[in-house]
C-alpha cells in the first residue's frame, strides 16, 4: 500500500475511533507498519490540518486533535532515534 493510501486509511480509522485510547492505538499501529514513518506522519499531519471542524462531529474533531498530539510525539521519537 502506498503511503498516501495508508494515510487516507488511517484518517478514516481515526474518524471511527470511539475514544482517545483507540486513536493512540491507531497511530501506533500505523507507525509499526509504515515503511517510511516520517513521510506517513507528515502526510497525516497535512491531511488532519486540512479538515474543518464543520466537517466533523465533536468526537471526530477530538480524535483528530488527539491524533495530532500523538503524531507529534511519534515524530519527536523518530528524530531522537536518528
Amino acid at each position: 500500500m502506498r503511503t498516501s493510501e495508508q494515510a487516507l486509511s488511517v484518517i478514516e480509522q481515526i474518524k471511527q475511533a470511539i475514544n482517545d485510547t483507540a486513536v493512540e492505538t491507531i497511530v501506533a499501529a500505523a507507525a509499526e507498519i509504515a515503511s517510511n514513518k516520517r513521510l506517513l506522519f507528515e502526510q497525516l499531519e497535512a491531511l488532519i490540518g486540512n479538515i474543518s471542524p464543520l466537517e466533523c462531529d465533536s468526537q471526530q474533531w477530538r480524535n483528530f486533535r488527539i491524533a495530532r498530539i500523538n503524531l507529534s510525539t511519534q515524530l519527536r521519537r523518530e528524530a531522537l532515534a536518528c
